[in-house]
């Protein structure tokens, strides 16, 4: 069973110190697994989203816990602090995007949902022949021309790239089918601030009537925006958040059930044991038997 740490790099096998200067860092599977015996070991990225597309292999990941298959036409979204590895079948091909946090500022502020639905990792499958796939591969294959050329407005041009990869993914992760400019919501808000208030709140069990007091807003109204915006309620979203620190734990840690429930803020071993094993199917010491 691993410790506690899991290394964080800037890219993987590359010191935090060693961070690149670029709005967005993009490179093809190949580059890197391959020097790694298509081995990637367990690691986070503190600050960095990627965005992955997986053209021609496949393999298995791990994203926090949770194993899943991958194949051509597999696209992976790895927010900031996500643990994840791969075992890649050899000759495996496609994409990495990376883009630190700052980077997609613009797009964040304009779109204030994109930062909550680019919160969660995720693994998709796209039909290889669709037009989303073929939009998203055309974007990596220029952007990654840019990244290696040294033209005039080199910076810019790789903003705007990381902009429109994200941009992919927040459709993606949204559901959308047209290439139109998504429609703002003044729900986004809400929905953001919801969630960035889980992300550091999610230990100490809030209630939905203390996160909707605090964000100024109905129960009802919180969840139903959760709902329409996320495809969640706002009770899922908290639940989501803490099996997500749960796997990490049994997967990534020596800590006993007791010390895992503890640190996640539950009172009672037997009722996170309870909890954990409603959602995944499986109770916690099964799952780390499993991983």
């Amino acid at each position: 069973m691993p410790g506690r740490s899991v290394p964080a790099y800037w890219l993987y096998g590359e010191r935090l110190t060693e961070r690149f200067p670029d709005a967005l860092h993009i490179e093809p599977i190949v580059a890197r697994s391959s020097l790694h015996g298509w081995t990637i070991q367990p690691h986070m990225h503190h600050d960095l989203f990627q965005f992955f597309l997986v053209t021609a292999g496949g393999g298995r990941t791990r994203v926090d816990g949770r194993e899943q298959a991958l194949s051509p036409g597999s696209v992976l979204l790895l927010p900031p602090s996500t643990i994840h590895e791969f075992a890649f079948l050899d000759d495996t091909d496609g994409f990495v995007a990376s883009t630190a946090a700052t980077s997609l500022k613009r797009l964040f502020d304009n779109e204030p949902d994109a930062r909550a639905l680019l919160g969660a990792p995720a693994v998709l499958l796209m039909a290889e022949a669709s037009p989303e796939m073929a939009t998203l591969e055309s974007l990596m294959q220029l952007a990654m021309r840019e990244f290696s050329a040294n033209l005039p407005a080199r910076e810019f041009s790789l903003a705007a790239y990381a902009d429109l990869i994200a941009t992919w993914f927040v459709r993606a992760m949204r559901g959308a089918r047209t290439q139109g400019e998504p429609v703002k919501d003044p729900r986004a808000g809400l929905v953001r601030r919801f969630v960035e208030r889980v992300e550091t709140r999610f230990q100490h069990h809030d209630s939905l009537d203390d996160h909707a007091r605090e964000l100024g807003v109905s129960v009802p109204h919180l969840s139903r925006s959760c709902r329409e915006l996320l495809g969640r309620s706002a009770a899922r979203v908290i639940q989501d958040r803490l099996m997500i620190e749960a796997r990490r734990d049994l997967v990534y840690t020596a800590m006993s059930i007791s010390q895992i429930s503890f640190r996640l803020g539950f009172s009672d071993p037997a009722y996170f044991s309870r909890f954990f094993a409603k959602r995944a199917g499986v109770s916690p010491s099964d799952y780390r038997a499993k991983a």
